[in-house]
């Protein structure tokens, strides 16, 4: 009985592991999320910021073949929106409950590669942010409107008879009824994107980790998109759900991707420094718990042997992730 408690813990555990970190790909043809009853989140706000990891892998440039990323659009008394014009070309824009429009036109997304992108408006200036560094802003005011019928829509942004599907990687989607200052800009990006302590961010309206499903698995009725704020819950439309594309996305960590390379990370279980070593390039390191929630990160310029310092961390099992795609598990003491 005992053994066979294990062996389902077990197997729950790597469940719960290839979930975390996962993102959903869309086609580019008609796949999207639609949040309904999601426009009173912000309804009456003079502040609002709106997040979303996004890996654009288009580079068809020019009117009408725009890729949408996320936000409301209605052309009258609310837009809040990110658009991918072409190429690395970007435009974001907040239009008020009296109708003014307010945009501004970035041109340093990078295809093929996650952008983290904030769009923050404080009542008297709507900025965009690549990370943690300010790409444009211009002054605007006004608010959205009192009573906000305006529907959220994810990898989807229509205008007119048009609609604007996104395609590539979405992660990390969020929008909150303030303007996120730079210091929490900050604190998501060093945390990869993940908001570290969702049900304690009163301002947080919606927030969605994008980790249902497996990756690029059979995913056939897995289309809810779960809000950790436990509000407005997504649908995933037109998605395959199977196969390489138009699914859940990410990458699966299993036993096999436990034991290789194995020996380039040690010693291994470690009550201190942790030491990499073997590799031909090392850009970043990320530490996760097993329960896929990251412990810690660090950016390197491209170096073979690097240390990690985890005297501090609790005792128990992680997951060392190399450059986003090679993962050592190891044991802290």
């Amino acid at each position: 009985m005992i053994k066979k408690l294990l062996v389902s813990l077990t197997i729950l555990t790597f469940s719960m592991i290839s979930a975390q970190g996962n993102y959903l790909d869309f086609d580019g043809i008609n796949d999207y999320v639609d949040i309904p009853n999601s426009g009173n989140a912000v309804a009456n706000a003079n502040a609002i910021s709106m997040i979303c990891k996004v890996y654009p892998k288009s580079n068809t440039a020019g009117f009408p073949a725009f890729n949408g990323i996320m936000g409301y659009r209605n052309e009258t008394n609310f837009d809040f929106y990110i658009i991918q014009l072409g190429g690395n070309q970007v435009e974001a824009r907040f239009r008020n409950s009296a109708g003014t429009a307010y945009s501004i036109t970035y041109n340093g997304m990078t295809l093929n590669q996650w952008n983290q992108l904030f769009l923050v408006y404080n009542g008297s200036t709507l900025k965009l942010y690549n990370g943690t560094t300010e790409v444009g802003s211009v002054a605007a005011s006004g608010s959205a409107p009192v009573s906000n019928t305006a529907t959220l829509k994810i990898g989807l942004i229509p205008f007119q008879t048009y609609n604007w599907y996104h395609k590539g990687y979405i992660d990390e989607a969020s929008l909150w009824n303030k303007a996120l200052s730079p210091t929490e800009i900050s604190a998501i990006v060093s945390n990869s994107g993940v908001i570290a302590n969702p049900a304690s961010e009163t301002n947080l309206k919606l927030y969605y980790k994008f980790d249902q499903g497996s990756a690029y698995g059979n995913n056939v009725g897995v289309t809810t998109l779960i809000d950790e704020k436990a509000t407005n819950n997504g649908t995933a439309t037109n998605f395959a759900m199977t196969g390489t594309t138009s699914n859940w996305g990410g990458t699966i960590l299993n036993t096999t991707d436990f034991g290789s390379n194995a020996n380039y990370v040690y010693p291994n279980p470690t009550s201190g420094i942790l030491y990499f070593s073997g590799y031909s390039e090392i850009n970043a390191i990320k530490i996760i718990e097993i329960s896929g929630r990251t412990v810690l990160n660090k950016l390197i310029n491209g170096t073979n042997e690097v240390t990690m310092d985890v005297a501090e961390l609790q005792s128990g099992i992680y997951v060392a992730i190399i450059n986003d795609t090679q993962k050592i598990k190891f044991i802290k003491k």
